[in-house]
């Protein structure tokens, strides 16, 4: 559980470096939506992940 906060901060650092990339133009607008689409999939991805996690805890914990 604890590595899987651990990647959900680092999807939201590296938006936020997207952010600065984009302000600096390095990357256009295009591939920072690409990007934010990107981060969301995988944030989603991994709250369902830690939301599986911890029912399956809950639900061997009362066995």
């Amino acid at each position: 559980m604890k590595f899987l906060d651990y990647s959900r901060s680092s999807i939201a650092e590296t938006i936020s470096h997207a952010y600065v990339a984009l302000d600096q133009s390095y990357i256009n607008e295009n591939e920072m939506e690409e990007l934010n689409e990107s981060g969301n999939t995988v944030w989603k991805k991994i709250n369902g992940m830690i939301a599986y996690l911890k029912r399956y805890q809950q639900t061997n914990s009362t066995k």
